[in-house]
């Protein structure tokens, strides 16, 4: 146990977004929102980012719409919760805004608004730009823009909306390779210590543009866990298994200089008992990409294994006995 052998591997897997979902009809001339849809997306006992299902769907988004370049909505708060009898799409506002035949229509929208870690810096018909500050990697940030659509007298459709992941998302993975039957492993306090803490993004339709990151911010993955945790506590997990962290955190897209520094502490437990414990330090240079989930994985592995060898002592011949 004097050697013992860690290895970390970043593997991206692109967050990918599907756009068949069913557009509902609003009022003839009134302007609504469809069923916003967001990417499923696989998750970790606790995951923060936003997916499609009813239940961890944002409750609001802040929409920005032109019409002929003119606004039309700044930030118009737009939530399942606001009534309003003149739409007929789920997803409602106030002060309703009517179809103008002829004219050309942009929105774009970012998710979610109550409780916003961002803050608007500029609004156009060709995107937004907006600052944003990262508390801790917990809440996720979400961006939807339209093409140009054409208003009509008629038969206008609630304006589809189909958001996009604006951060980057990181777990970790910790397998045991201690290949003895009585020797499990136990893995706490994984962190990141040096995230970026703010960042100004451009947004375009299907553009994404981080710049001044700055400052840096600790971001706490909690222990190496079940799936099925109730609790964040560690688990001891035997040879040729896997456990994640407890949490899946959020980061600011971009690379950090000199890598991002990575720490977690792992306890040796024989036959359930602790005999060591090690604090584990390593920098990992990797550029995470806005809508990308990454995977951190460790394996720990034996140094030497104990052997042994064998000989045996010869008698000692004591002096001649007279009987």
């Amino acid at each position: 146990m004097k050697k013992t052998i860690f290895a970390i591997i970043a593997t991206a897997a692109m967050v990918a977004c599907s756009n068949d979902e069913i557009i509902s009809q609003a009022a003839p001339e009134a302007i609504g929102f469809n069923n916003a849809f967001v990417d499923n997306s696989t998750r970790s006992a606790n995951d923060p980012s936003f997916t499609n299902d009813d239940e961890s769907i944002f409750e609001d988004f802040a929409v920005y719409g032109f019409v002929e370049n003119a606004v039309l909505f700044d930030g118009t708060r737009v939530s399942k919760e606001i009534v309003n009898s003149s739409l007929s799409s789920a997803w409602k506002y106030e002060g309703t805004q009517y179809w103008i035949a002829g004219a050309d229509y942009n929105f774009s929208a970012v998710a979610p608004l109550t409780g916003a870690d961002w803050t608007l810096e500029s609004s156009s018909a060709a995107g937004l730009e907006l600052a944003f500050t990262n508390n801790g990697g917990v809440q996720d940030v979400l961006y939807a823009q339209t093409q140009t659509i054409e208003g009509k007298a008629s038969g206008n459709l609630a304006v589809a909306l189909t958001f996009r992941h604006i951060l980057s998302k990181v777990k970790f993975s910790f397998e045991n390779a201690y290949n003895a039957d009585n020797t499990t492993i136990r893995v706490s306090n994984i962190r990141i210590t040096n995230a970026h803490a703010s960042g100004d993004v451009a947004l375009g339709y299907d553009t994404t543009v981080w710049d001044n990151q700055s400052g840096s911010v600790e971001l706490a993955f909690g222990n190496a866990t079940t799936d099925d945790a109730v609790v964040a506590d560690a688990v001891a997990f035997g040879f040729g298994t896997t456990l994640e962290s407890y949490n899946e955190l959020l980061l600011i897209p971009g690379a950090v200089t000199g890598g991002y520094e990575i720490a977690y502490t792992y306890e040796i437990l024989v036959n359930g008992s602790p005999v060591q414990s090690f604090d584990k330090t390593a920098t990992v240079d990797f550029t995470p990409e806005a809508g990308h989930a990454y995977d951190f994985k460790a394996t720990i592995t034996p140094g030497e294994a104990i052997e042994f060898t064998v000989s045996v002592e010869d008698w000692t011949n004591e002096a001649e006995t007279t009987m």
